[in-house]
């Protein structure tokens, strides 16, 4: 009787969420997400900065990130370049992902992300970023591109790095004051308390900022107050009560400092919505 060999998979993808390639302006600032299944943002050009969880990272051309299911990402434009980055999420049985989040992207697999990338068109339905669903009668091309999605990821997992990836003291830095304004959305911090937090500098916290997030301390500290006023909104929260979460005592004053960051009236903004 002849037995056989079970052979187990390695790598088993199940769905494709999104695979869109972007350009980003040299401020460009995503402030964060976290969903339920894989990620890769691959850096074809230009230099991006790249928060994952609680590490960071300053990502070339020809390097990618893996984030795992659940975990809080950002990206911003970094060193004033105009990043391309192609972004491929998943769902995946079966995915080896161990310590080493960092990808390295040489020409031949980068030619190979360029043409799958291609031919996801010819596969996918699509609704801005999101794959929907498979085009009719695309059966057959969906298996083939599973198949050598498969082979591509696996061929950079069990590459060996040959970059060493930039982890540098001040994108530490960087992490840690946005870490700081995070845990004080209600406002009261200046960039003295910031850069005392970080046992740094004032001016060093600026130039720092102006590198990996290419504003000011700051303005990224509305910005993200801003934006959450935005998530407070959605919600289902009042203005009122909105303003009272991000310790504006004065409604009016809150209204003022929305519309002037986001260009327009929180009121306006929960029309819209």
């Amino acid at each position: 009787m002849l037995q056989g060999c079970r052979i187990n998979h390695t790598i088993s993808i199940d769905a494709v969420h999104t695979f869109f390639k972007s350009d980003f302006k040299k401020d460009y600032v995503f402030g964060g997400e976290s969903h339920g299944f894989w990620e890769i943002v691959f850096v074809l050009g230009g230099t991006v900065g790249v928060a994952a969880g609680d590490e960071m990272f300053v990502l070339e051309k020809g390097q990618a990130v893996v984030h795992k299911p659940d975990e809080f990402h950002k990206i911003w434009s970094a060193f004033g370049t105009n990043p391309t980055v192609i972004v491929l999420s998943f769902g995946a049985s079966a995915f080896p992902f161990g310590s080493e989040r960092i990808l390295i992207l040489d020409a031949t697999c980068a030619a190979k992300l360029s043409e799958l990338y291609d031919y996801s068109f010819s596969c996918f339905e699509r609704s801005g970023i999101s794959v929907t669903g498979i085009k009719p009668g695309a059966e057959t091309k969906v298996e083939r591109f599973r198949l050598e999605l498969e082979l591509l990821l696996y061929s950079l997992l069990h590459k060996s790095p040959d970059r060493k990836v930039n982890t540098v003291k001040s994108a530490e830095i960087y992490s840690m004051a946005v870490k700081y304004m995070e845990d004080y959305p209600a406002g009261g911090l200046c960039i003295d308390e910031i850069a005392g937090h970080c046992s740094i500098s004032a001016a060093y916290l600026k130039k720092i900022f102006a590198r990996y997030a290419g504003c000011g301390v700051m303005q990224y500290y509305n910005l993200m107050r801003a934006r959450l006023a935005c998530g407070y909104i959605s919600n289902g929260q009042s203005v009122k009560e909105t303003a009272m979460l991000l310790g504006f005592a004065d409604q009016n004053y809150f209204s003022t400092f929305f519309k002037r960051i986001m260009g327009l009236s929180p009121t306006q903004y929960k029309k819209r919505l």
